[in-house]
């Protein structure tokens, strides 16, 4: 667990802007973005703060020492990784669930105002009406940064115990009929 000092989160926030006011409000953009991915990855909400403020707090700690970082939205979603892998595998050993993500409320945490979502929100428990579909159609596409999707993809088939013909065609064609759903559901 990385410790916050007053220094670090001073960096970090003059990384994010010169201006002490837009930081702030980039800070916790940023913070958002990454407590909204780890519930996508199925965290319960409370654990998704704690392991976005451990995200940033490593983030921080790591401009201190002087890391040279191109792109600290792209840094920080690859921190998130190494702290997502870091609590599966201590919820794996202490016998908390398993490695795939709770979908049963898919995309709940989507705020922005855009239709497509909304839609997506609807049409998923019509087209996937199945925990394993949505399993299987969510698995698929989200793939962490940094990992390559063939890999990915080979360890989602062999959790779901699918070849990787298979699962590739069950895909297709959930995404065939979401996406068609979605089109048909953005135009009414």
């Amino acid at each position: 667990m990385a410790t916050l000092t007053a220094t670090a989160f001073e960096l970090l926030l003059a990384r994010l802007n010169a201006d002490p006011s837009k930081a702030a409000e980039l800070y916790e953009e940023l913070r958002l973005k990454l407590t909204k991915r780890f519930v996508w990855k199925g965290c319960l909400e409370s654990q998704a703060d704690a392991l976005s403020d451990e995200t940033l707090d490593r983030v921080a700690a790591k401009l201190a020492q002087g890391i040279e970082v191109k792109s600290l939205n792209a840094y920080a979603c690859e921190v998130s990784r190494f702290v997502w892998l870091e609590y599966q595998r201590k919820n794996k050993e202490e016998g908390v669930g398993d490695n795939l993500p709770d979908v049963a409320a898919p995309v709940e945490f989507f705020d922005e105002p855009n239709e497509r979502y909304t839609c997506l929100k609807k049409c998923l428990p019509e087209v996937a009406s199945d925990e394993a579909d949505r399993q299987l159609i969510i698995g698929y596409y989200d793939v962490p940064a940094g990992e390559k999707n063939k890999d990915w993809r080979k360890d989602l088939a062999e959790r779901l115990g699918l070849t990787m013909n298979t699962l590739k065609v069950k895909a297709c064609r959930l995404r065939d009929r979401l996406e068609k759903c979605i089109n048909e559901c953005v135009r009414v």
